[in-house]
């Protein structure tokens, strides 16, 4: 009998697991594609005035910031989630993955030149900022800040706001994203967030990712 119920727990683990990855796999295609036709049909895309680029100092190292930050964030949701949350796993996978979906069909509607010019590098990792609005950085920083439970750990939460605000902060000293993009990755996150824990557009979504 324990065998028997082992099985569709099993399964569902499997079906949960695969189907987030399967998520997180078809963001990064969609970025990619997006990105590479944004600089296929767009070469001369305009770079708009930017306030807090006129007020502020350009620090270019700050750039290595937003990408050290971001790996921290997600080294310790890993710490998070491996306290006895690997259930939680799924619905944090499809949330990023959902998140970045929606930015890369963002990207492509009003594209915008870069801060440091089309098709230049960025970061430890080198992206190249062919999308602007809304800020994948910031998204992905805020969304998993907003994924850590403050009652369960109120420490670490504290921890994910302070390395999403370098993330933020960074990204504007470097030049890395405009203000703008900034403003509309912590929205981009925020909304992604509550949709998919409080709302009703992703209840068709849930229940293959519940274990």
């Amino acid at each position: 009998m324990a065998v028997a119920d082992e099985r569709p727990k099993r399964s569902a683990w499997v079906r949960s697991f695969a189907l987030s990855l399967g998520l997180l796999a078809a963001a990064s295609m969609l970025a990619r594609i997006t990105s590479g036709f944004i600089a296929m049909r767009w070469p001369d895309r305009p770079t708009p005035p930017d306030l807090l680029f006129e007020i502020l100092p350009l620090v270019q190292w700050t750039q290595y910031l937003t990408d050290l930050a971001l790996f921290a964030e997600v080294g310790l949701i890993f710490w998070y989630i491996s306290r006895g949350r690997w259930r939680l796993f799924p619905q944090m996978a499809a949330m990023f993955a959902i998140m970045h979906l929606t930015r890369a069909v963002i990207t492509v509607l009003t594209p915008l030149g870069g801060p440091l010019g089309n098709g230049a590098v960025y970061g430890l990792i080198h992206v190249q900022q062919n999308g602007q609005f809304p800020s994948g950085h910031v998204a992905g920083a805020f969304i998993l800040y907003l994924f850590v439970d403050a009652s369960e750990a109120p420490r670490l939460k504290v921890v994910m706001l302070a390395l999403a605000v370098v993330e933020c902060v960074s990204l504007i000293l470097s030049h890395g994203h405009f203000a703008i993009d900034i403003v509309g990755g912590l929205m981009l996150a925020y909304i992604v967030y509550h949709e998919f824990t409080k709302g009703t557009l992703f209840n068709w979504l849930k229940p293959a990712l519940t274990i």
